[in-house]
Formats: structure tokens, C-alpha cells, sequence
């Protein structure tokens, strides 16, 4: 189990790494990731019980990749905020499969940074959400 100062646990930087994070797509999750000068690396695992129907295959698939982060955490860049979003083949997927995809992601950390960032789909419906609540105040 990762520390808990290496993970992520504040509603809002889970909000800026939706709306002003880099994504980088892989087999078996998406990563987003967001630079943080001052800050310690810390990284966050998410499901969807749409992705996945049963609890104990959330929590499997989320301790799989907890484990493989936690092996590797030297790979990971300093000052970095990690989001892995899983999809449906990391449940099967080998062990050795989920540790070559998540090194191979990782290293691809520097060519999404060097791209705009996109925000995701829950960043922009929470966004007119807000903006929805705003109108309603007022």
C-alpha cells in the first residue's frame, strides 16, 4: 500500500488534474498527469462501476496498480501529479503486461507535457455545472 503522503486526496487536485491535466492513453488505463513545482509526486487510482460492475473487481484492479506504482516509484518524476484512470482490461491483464504498460506510460510523461492540455470530459461537465449554479444564485 502507498503511503498516504504519496497519494492524492483533495477534491481539488482532482478537479485540476481534470481540467488542466496531459493525458496519456494506454491498453489498460489512462493516465493524467499535471506538473506541481514544490510539491511531492503523489498518485490516485479511479474506477467507474460502469467499468466495473462488482466492488471486489474495483478494489482488485486498483490494488494490482497500487502495487505496481508502489514497485516502481523511483520511474516516477519529481513534482507530479498522477491520475491512472482504469479500464476493463487491467483486471485480466498479466502482471508483467500491467508493469511494462505503466514504465511505458511513464516514460511518456515528458511528450504529453510538451502538448496543450485537454480537459476531460468530467472537468467540462462539471465546469457548466458550476457555471449552472452560478445562474441560479444570482
Amino acid at each position: 500500500m502507498l503511503p498516504k503522503a504519496k497519494r492524492l486526496t483533495k477534491k481539488r487536485d482532482f478537479l485540476k488534474l481534470a481540467s488542466k491535466g496531459h493525458s496519456v492513453f494506454g491498453p489498460f488505463s489512462t493516465l493524467r498527469v499535471r506538473q506541481t513545482p514544490g510539491h511531492m509526486s503523489k498518485v490516485a487510482f479511479i474506477t467507474s462501476t460502469k467499468v466495473f460492475k462488482k466492488a471486489v473487481d474495483r478494489n482488485r484492479a486498483k490494488r494490482r496498480m497500487r502495487e505496481v506504482i508502489r514497485l516502481n516509484w523511483s520511474d516516477i518524476p519529481a513534482e507530479m501529479h498522477l491520475l491512472f484512470v482504469l479500464k476493463p482490461e487491467s483486471r485480466d491483464a498479466k502482471w508483467e503486461d500491467l508493469t511494462t504498460e505503466v514504465k511505458r506510460m511513464l516514460t511518456r510523461i515528458p511528450e504529453a507535457l510538451a502538448k496543450p492540455p485537454k480537459p476531460s470530459s468530467r472537468a467540462l461537465k462539471h465546469k457548466a455545472k458550476l457555471s449552472k449554479a452560478k445562474v441560479i444564485k444570482k
